[in-house]
């Protein structure tokens, strides 16, 4: 081989080793424990729910798998929390991850450390045929709204009542549920006018019941999501960076999104 070419295949293998994947540190007290425990309400699809068959389902129960076998190929144990209980229950040790759609707000990070893995966005659903003429948060006066206990859009909505009455307008009138199911429930009953939501679950309902509901007020409030880590588990944070960026590079976690129909929804 003569010099030139074998400095040609020393540079490619340099080269090659640089794109090499280093396993993530797996945190010294999770290293030799044989499963790994997430909290999550598993009641949104499609990020987290169950299926008929009461088995768990969703981007967050496959993105939980991959991250399970990353950090040596933990068994999983998923602790159903409703969604305002997560972040105490993780704090509580009752789990070393909470793995839901945790948007990514200052509030919450003062408390928690959070890894991002994918974008959300809030939407307003109607009843099929919309006869309220509901198609912004404005036409949301004096009406019914289910949303969800302790979810975002709760909050934005308490927030926008406060508009609506300096413009001498009634405030709508939220009705919290414990679970997204249990709120489009109210909504498919008659009970509500309105169902707040994110953007994915009203994508996944009106796609179970087709012709029966449809979008009102579009994807507004578009926000980081991610994982929630105790502050005092900087190690177990590291990796979870790190194995989604392993991820991204080689390829499943957009193989995850699009399996979930996300795609737009994905991190730049």
């Amino acid at each position: 081989m003569t010099r030139h070419r074998l400095s040609c295949s020393l540079l490619a293998l340099t080269l090659a080793a640089g794109f090499t994947q280093a396993a993530p540190q797996i945190p010294e007290r999770l290293a030799k424990a044989s499963k790994i425990t997430y909290c999550g309400a598993l009641d949104t699809p499609p990020i987290g729910f169950f299926d008929e068959a009461q088995k768990p389902k969703g981007l967050t129960v496959d993105l939980g798998a991959e991250i399970a076998k990353r950090l040596g190929d933990k068994k999983v144990d998923w602790r159903v929390v409703p969604f305002s209980g997560l972040i105490p229950a993780l704090l509580a040790g009752q789990c070393d991850l909470l793995i839901d759609q945790l948007f990514d707000k200052p509030e919450r990070r003062q408390v928690i450390d959070i890894v991002n893995y994918m974008y959300s966005s809030q939407a307003v659903v109607v009843p099929a045929g919309n006869k309220a003429g509901i198609h912004t948060l404005d036409d949301l006066t004096g009406k019914k709204v289910a949303v969800l206990n302790g979810s975002t859009i709760r909050t934005l909505l308490d927030a926008h009542n406060e508009e609506l009455k300096k413009a001498g307008k009634a405030p709508m009138k939220l009705v919290a549920y414990n679970s997204d199911t249990d709120a489009f429930q109210a909504l498919r009953l008659g009970q509500t006018d309105a169902y707040g939501t994110t953007v994915e679950t009203a994508a996944y309902y009106q796609g179970v019941a087709p012709g029966q509901f449809e979008t009102g007020v579009p994807a507004f409030a578009r926000i980081l999501t991610g994982i929630g880590v105790r502050k005092d588990d900087s190690q177990l944070s590291a990796a979870l960076t790190q194995i989604l960026a392993d991820m991204k590079a080689d390829g499943s976690y957009a193989g995850l999104m699009a399996k979930w129909h996300l795609e737009g929804d994905k991190l730049d």
